[in-house]
């Protein structure tokens, strides 16, 4: 089983490059991130479930569903002993893709910024 933080991370690196690529104008994108980190996480509510702790944990460790969550299970089999690099490894994704959806946002396209150009060029020739 991958650690709690590597789902998390996995799961809003994925949400923050749909959100980046995808659809774009979508609003309120920081947020639906954080929801997509959690998303990822549902699978391991029976670590903290008042109720039905058995039954959720045989969910958690045999339903093909799980996978609906971020790849949850392939992550669980993949990753069987909570291993800190490999958590690691997804938060640095997480940043990476923080990053990559920083630099969308804030480039300028290029009819503003052609459009910009062609004003400058007119100004200075006054």
């Amino acid at each position: 089983m991958s650690m709690a933080i590597a789902h998390f991370a996995f799961g809003a690196a994925m949400t923050t490059l749909v959100i980046t690529f995808l659809v774009p104008d979508v609003r309120y994108p920081r947020t639906l991130l954080l929801l997509g980190g959690g998303w990822a996480m549902i699978p391991d509510f029976h670590w903290v479930s008042p109720v039905a702790k058995a039954q959720l944990r045989a969910v958690h460790q045999t339903s093909l569903w799980t996978d609906l969550f971020w790849f949850h299970r392939t992550l669980d089999r993949v990753d069987p002993t909570d291993s800190k690099t490999v958590s690691a490894m997804f938060l640095a994704l997480f940043m990476l893709a923080t990053v990559l959806a920083e630099h969308r946002s804030y480039r300028v396209p290029d009819a503003v910024e052609s459009t910009y150009d062609a004003y400058l060029d007119t100004d200075s020739s006054e």
